[in-house]
């Protein structure tokens, strides 16, 4: 789903929409990934596997996680696990038919790129694919060096603006990354793609309003393009009007975009509209796809804590306590549940366990919100 196209049709996913780039909801695999630690990550998503081998969207990370590292082979083995395990896993066979594209290219790519561009050095084409190889590798200076130039040789080339625009947003230069967007929906007004991703750009600036627009827009281009409901749902929940993000989450379920983290959004808008029982189920939800989700089993926690069911309410604390140890407000949550029920000892041990873990790493948690998904490299995702 995060795709960075190439002319000659590979496709690059650095990380899989909805599937680990909300960071909140990142378990420590996912955190490697996204600061492109992929070894890290990959042992992590290994340790998760060695607790629970029935996990295809930890198999799928994996896959992504190897995919960047350059292992293709164990990519692919990966991807074929997901499939296995969950038959109807399109973004799994879909990445799984990518990996196997970039197979085929010759074991030192890089040089094969590097020669064809110094046979035609005037080919916009040989850059974009030396821009991609680059990218792959996150050598981004190059990369971006490449993709310049193809569009100095090839002002049209919607491509290359589209994978400038995907650099931008992995650095977090929201602006250019839309001006690249802009210029390449110019070129090619039916480029859903571009359109998505400007929407995140929007999004990510604030600007709701432009960014529903460029939602809108994808639909009407391809209304089969199920990540676009999932980021439309997060945009009218930003936005407050919540009636429009349940439509929109439940027409990305309509499509078979059946994940964890859509749940969490849908238990996120009915505790924004007061509807906590409808928001336990959809949470619970949530962890039935995935437990190793740490927002599910946080918000879990501030609504029974908030009903005063004290065990409930420690019983997930603890379980986020346990995916990550630092998160400052499970400890004082926890406290408050356990003060609750006149355990003073608990109580003070976890208000301690509080302070440090605020003071040490200074993390703010929020509960609402996440991060929509980009075509592209995501690195955030």
């Amino acid at each position: 789903m995060l795709k960075l196209f190439s002319v000659v049709g590979i496709a690059l996913i650095a990380f899989p929409c909805g599937y680990g780039h909300a960071k909140d909801l990142s378990v420590d695999g996912d955190k490697y990934f996204e600061n492109r630690q992929w070894d890290k990550a990959i042992d992590e998503y290994k340790e998760s596997l060695s607790k629970n081998k029935n996990q295809p969207e930890i198999y799928f990370k994996l896959g992504n996680a190897y995919s960047k590292k350059g292992d293709l082979e164990k990519a692919i083995e990966a991807f074929n696990k997901a499939t296995q395990l969950k038959p109807d896993y399109s973004e799994a066979y879909q990445r799984l038919s990518e990996v196997s594209m970039q197979i085929e290219v010759p074991e030192d790519e890089l040089k094969v790129r590097l020669k064809e561009v110094q046979k035609d050095p005037n080919n916009a084409d040989a850059h974009l694919r030396l821009g991609l190889t680059y990218y792959k590798r996150n050598l981004l200076d190059e990369a971006k060096r490449e993709y310049e130039t193809a569009i100095g040789l090839d002002p049209v080339k919607a491509e290359a603006y589209f994978n400038l625009g995907v650099l931008c947003q992995d650095t977090n230069t929201h602006d250019k990354a839309s001006e690249m967007y802009k210029k390449a929906i110019e070129i090619s007004p039916g480029y859903d793609k571009a359109h998505f991703n400007l929407g995140i750009a929007y999004y990510q600036t604030g600007h709701l309003e432009e960014s529903i627009s460029e939602y809108k827009r994808v639909i009407e281009i391809n209304p089969g393009y199920a990540d676009v409901y999932v980021n439309l749902g997060i945009a009218y929940f930003v936005k407050g009007e919540y009636a429009n993000a349940l439509e929109a989450l439940k027409k990305a379920l309509s499509l078979g975009l059946n994940i964890a983290e859509i749940h969490y959004y849908f238990g996120n808008v009915y505790n924004k509209m007061d509807k906590t029982d409808k928001a336990i189920v959809e949470y619970k939800l949530a962890i039935e796809i995935n437990s190793k989700l740490i927002a599910p089993h946080y918000n879990l926690g501030v609504i029974y804590l908030k009903k005063k069911k004290t065990d409930q309410a420690i019983k997930e604390f603890t379980k986020v306590i346990i995916l990550d140890h630092d998160y400052a407000n499970a400890y004082l949550n926890r406290a408050k549940a356990y003060e609750l029920k006149g355990d003073r000892a608990n109580a003070q041990n976890d208000y301690n366990s509080y302070q440090h873990a605020k003071a040490a790493f200074a993390r703010v948690y929020k509960e609402e919100c996440l991060s929509p998904y980009y075509e592209g490299s995501n690195p955030g995702k």
